[in-house]
Protein backbone atom coordinates (compact mmCIF):
# COMPACT_ATOMS: atom_id res chain seq x y z
CA UNK A 1 0.00 0.00 0.00
CA UNK A 2 1.57 3.18 -0.80
CA UNK A 3 0.80 5.99 1.65
CA UNK A 4 1.13 8.88 -0.14
CA UNK A 5 -0.95 7.53 -3.56
CA UNK A 6 -3.35 5.74 -1.53
CA UNK A 7 -4.45 8.98 1.24
CA UNK A 8 -4.03 11.51 -1.47
CA UNK A 9 -7.40 10.53 -2.53
CA UNK A 10 -8.58 10.38 0.82
CA UNK A 11 -7.03 13.33 1.82
CA UNK A 12 -7.11 15.26 -1.15
CA UNK A 13 -8.76 18.46 -1.15
CA UNK A 14 -11.17 22.11 -1.18
CA UNK A 15 -9.36 25.06 -0.62
CA UNK A 16 -11.70 27.78 0.42
CA UNK A 17 -13.38 24.93 2.70
CA UNK A 18 -9.56 24.35 3.98
CA UNK A 19 -9.34 27.64 4.69
CA UNK A 20 -12.67 28.57 5.94
CA UNK A 21 -11.78 25.65 8.57
CA UNK A 22 -8.76 27.30 9.69
CA UNK A 23 -8.92 30.68 9.52
CA UNK A 24 -11.15 31.01 12.70
CA UNK A 25 -9.79 33.54 15.01
CA UNK A 26 -10.18 30.64 17.94
CA UNK A 27 -7.03 29.73 19.70
CA UNK A 28 -5.46 26.08 19.68
CA UNK A 29 -5.60 23.85 22.34
CA UNK A 30 -2.92 22.58 24.26
CA UNK A 31 -2.53 18.89 24.16
CA UNK A 32 -0.51 16.40 26.09
CA UNK A 33 1.97 14.36 24.32
CA UNK A 34 0.00 11.23 22.85
CA UNK A 35 -3.64 12.61 22.62
CA UNK A 36 -5.20 12.21 19.35
CA UNK A 37 -7.93 14.19 19.68
CA UNK A 38 -8.41 17.75 17.53
CA UNK A 39 -7.92 18.63 14.10
CA UNK A 40 -4.41 17.03 12.34
CA UNK A 41 -3.75 17.88 8.44
CA UNK A 42 -1.56 15.86 5.84
CA UNK A 43 0.88 18.92 4.63
CA UNK A 44 1.06 17.18 1.26
CA UNK A 45 -2.33 17.81 0.63
CA UNK A 46 -3.57 20.30 2.31
CA UNK A 47 -6.16 17.96 4.17
CA UNK A 48 -7.71 18.47 7.29
CA UNK A 49 -9.07 15.64 9.68
CA UNK A 50 -10.80 15.57 12.76
CA UNK A 51 -9.87 12.79 15.43
CA UNK A 52 -12.25 12.20 17.95
CA UNK A 53 -13.81 9.97 20.30
CA UNK A 54 -16.36 7.80 19.03
CA UNK A 55 -17.51 5.20 22.10
CA UNK A 56 -14.48 5.23 23.93
CA UNK A 57 -12.13 4.56 20.82
CA UNK A 58 -10.75 6.93 18.36
CA UNK A 59 -11.98 7.53 14.63
CA UNK A 60 -10.96 10.21 12.72
CA UNK A 61 -12.71 12.17 9.48
CA UNK A 62 -11.67 14.38 6.77
CA UNK A 63 -13.07 17.76 7.87
CA UNK A 64 -11.61 20.32 4.89
CA UNK A 65 -9.71 19.75 1.70
CA UNK A 66 -7.32 21.99 -0.40
CA UNK A 67 -9.05 21.33 -3.77
CA UNK A 68 -12.60 21.94 -4.60
CA UNK A 69 -12.53 19.00 -6.93
CA UNK A 70 -11.91 16.57 -3.95
CA UNK A 71 -14.53 18.03 -1.56
CA UNK A 72 -16.56 14.76 -1.72
CA UNK A 73 -14.27 13.23 0.53
CA UNK A 74 -15.15 15.45 3.84
CA UNK A 75 -16.85 13.81 5.69
CA UNK A 76 -15.18 10.35 4.87
CA UNK A 77 -14.22 8.43 7.88
CA UNK A 78 -11.03 7.10 7.43
CA UNK A 79 -10.02 5.70 10.58
CA UNK A 80 -12.80 4.02 12.96
CA UNK A 81 -12.58 2.40 16.33
CA UNK A 82 -9.34 2.48 17.32
CA UNK A 83 -8.18 1.31 20.74
CA UNK A 84 -5.08 2.52 22.73
CA UNK A 85 -2.51 -0.36 23.30
CA UNK A 86 -0.20 -0.68 26.26
CA UNK A 87 2.41 1.29 23.72
CA UNK A 88 0.63 4.47 23.77
CA UNK A 89 -0.16 4.04 20.06
CA UNK A 90 -3.89 3.41 18.67
CA UNK A 91 -4.62 0.81 16.35
CA UNK A 92 -8.23 0.54 14.32
CA UNK A 93 -8.92 0.11 10.52
CA UNK A 94 -8.03 2.53 8.16
CA UNK A 95 -10.47 2.92 5.05
CA UNK A 96 -8.56 3.88 1.56
CA UNK A 97 -10.73 5.60 -1.07
CA UNK A 98 -8.85 4.97 -3.71
CA UNK A 99 -9.37 0.89 -3.64
CA UNK A 100 -12.06 0.99 -0.99
CA UNK A 101 -10.09 -1.15 1.55
CA UNK A 102 -9.23 -1.10 4.76
CA UNK A 103 -6.12 -1.56 6.79
CA UNK A 104 -5.02 -2.73 9.56
CA UNK A 105 -3.64 1.21 10.81
CA UNK A 106 -1.77 2.85 13.71
CA UNK A 107 -1.57 5.89 15.33
CA UNK A 108 1.66 7.62 17.02
CA UNK A 109 2.28 11.00 18.98
CA UNK A 110 5.73 11.29 20.11
CA UNK A 111 5.40 15.33 20.25
CA UNK A 112 2.13 17.75 20.52
CA UNK A 113 2.32 18.50 17.13
CA UNK A 114 2.49 15.61 15.24
CA UNK A 115 0.66 12.54 14.46
CA UNK A 116 2.46 9.50 12.59
CA UNK A 117 -0.10 7.56 10.86
CA UNK A 118 1.14 3.73 9.75
CA UNK A 119 -1.10 1.58 6.99
CA UNK A 120 -0.22 -2.08 6.71
CA UNK A 121 -1.16 -4.31 3.53
CA UNK A 122 0.30 -7.48 5.89
CA UNK A 123 2.77 -6.73 9.09
CA UNK A 124 5.60 -6.37 7.07
CA UNK A 125 4.00 -4.10 4.00
CA UNK A 126 3.55 -0.59 5.99
CA UNK A 127 4.23 2.94 4.88
CA UNK A 128 3.26 5.67 7.37
CA UNK A 129 3.11 9.70 6.80
CA UNK A 130 3.60 12.58 9.70
CA UNK A 131 0.47 14.70 9.97
CA UNK A 132 0.87 18.27 11.91
CA UNK A 133 -1.42 19.41 14.48
CA UNK A 134 -3.68 22.59 12.78
CA UNK A 135 -3.65 25.60 14.99
CA UNK A 136 -7.06 26.22 14.58
CA UNK A 137 -9.25 23.25 16.61
CA UNK A 138 -12.35 24.83 15.98
CA UNK A 139 -13.55 22.05 13.78
CA UNK A 140 -12.54 19.29 16.56
CA UNK A 141 -15.91 17.47 17.44
CA UNK A 142 -14.40 16.27 20.76
CA UNK A 143 -11.49 18.52 21.96
CA UNK A 144 -9.33 16.88 24.72
CA UNK A 145 -11.64 13.58 24.28
CA UNK A 146 -15.23 15.23 25.75
CA UNK A 147 -17.59 15.17 24.54
CA UNK A 148 -17.73 11.02 23.48
CA UNK A 149 -19.40 10.81 20.44
CA UNK A 150 -21.56 7.28 19.19
CA UNK A 151 -19.17 4.67 17.03
CA UNK A 152 -19.36 5.48 13.37
CA UNK A 153 -21.67 3.02 10.81
CA UNK A 154 -19.64 -0.51 10.22
CA UNK A 155 -19.68 0.29 6.27
CA UNK A 156 -16.88 2.19 5.47
CA UNK A 157 -16.99 6.02 3.97
CA UNK A 158 -19.37 8.87 4.98
CA UNK A 159 -20.34 8.17 9.02
CA UNK A 160 -19.68 10.99 11.76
Amino acid sequence: MNLTASFHTIAGAAGVSFAVAMSCCAAPAVAEVGAPWGVWYREESGTAFDFYNCADKLCAKVVAVAKPQDSKSIGTVILRNAVRLDTGEWAGDLFNTEDGKIYSGTITIKKPDELTLTGCLISFLCKSETWKRAQNQAAASTPGGKPTMPAPSPKPGLGH
